[in-house]
């Protein structure tokens, strides 16, 4: 009888260990023995704010969000819808980057090369020729880790920041940050493309757990009064690659796409 007590006994403490390592490889919502909040966002901007260079991934769903292109001689009754975006910033003020356009029912590709306040556009609606034009209005790549405005700035005015837990986002292990921010603050973010500049919007931050790093950014931005009934844009931004060693050059304006 006292062997079979013993045996139980050592099931149960087995058992009691193997939960324990179950639990390490599980997601943990315990914010007891995680970094606060805001220290967690200061501590990440500032590896956005001293990079000499990152990628960064732009990809909208739910209520279009258009463009307006001047000197493109575009359909004035068709408008061209930002899909996508996937570039390289150089600090302190360029960006190349490939944008994914609509067009009505036509999907297109441009490619994008902004330096300072300059912007060099070639696509299908180029004729795959290089043309300078300002693609977004007001724009410069500097903006992006602007101290006022920039990425970094943005992530330090997050209010009501709450440190949501420790989860797995598509194989990364990241803490997931969820509060709310000022719709003027996340400009530089998307490009200078979000229509709302005013009111709050729900943002969800997460941080790599090794590094610290932002990995990702999602905004959820409500469509405009009149199209209250539609579904809202939900903004995913990623970022990746920082520090590695990129040159970006304005292109030769005389070379067409090969």
């Amino acid at each position: 009888m006292r062997h079979l007590i013993r045996i139980v006994f050592l099931l149960v403490i087995a058992a009691s260990l193997m939960a324990g390592c179950d639990g390490d490889n599980g997601n943990n919502n315990n914010t007891d023995d995680l970094p606060s909040a805001s220290s967690l966002l200061d501590e990440s901007a500032g590896y956005i704010r001293d990079a000499s260079s990152f990628e960064l991934e732009i990809d909208v769903n739910g209520y279009p969000v258009e463009l307006t292109v001047g000197g493109l001689n575009l359909p004035v009754d068709v408008p061209l819808e930002f899909k996508y975006a996937r570039g390289v910033f150089q600090a302190p003020d360029r960006i190349d980057a490939n944008i994914q356009f609509s067009l009505g029912e036509i999907s297109t590709t441009a490619d994008l090369i902004a330096i300072d306040h300059d912007h060099y556009l070639r696509g299908d609606i180029t004729s795959n020729r290089w043309i300078q034009e300002e693609l977004i209005k007001g724009f410069t790549p500097q903006s992006l880790i602007s101290g006022s405005g920039g990425i970094p700035d943005a992530l330090k005015s997050i209010s009501d920041g709450e440190m949501v837990g420790r989860i797995d986002l598509d194989g990364l292990d990241v803490f997931h940050i969820h509060g709310t921010i000022e719709a003027s603050a996340v400009n530089a973010l998307t490009f200078g493309l979000i229509r709302t500049r005013e009111g709050q919007l729900a943002i969800d931050v997460y941080v790599l757990v090794d590094d610290h790093k932002v990995a990702q950014i999602t905004l959820v931005e409500p469509p405009p009064a009149e199209n209250g009934d539609d579904e809202p844009t939900t903004w995913l931004i990623n970022l990746m690659e920082y520090n590695n060693d990129v040159s970006i050059a304005a292109p030769d304006m005389d070379n067409d796409a090969s």
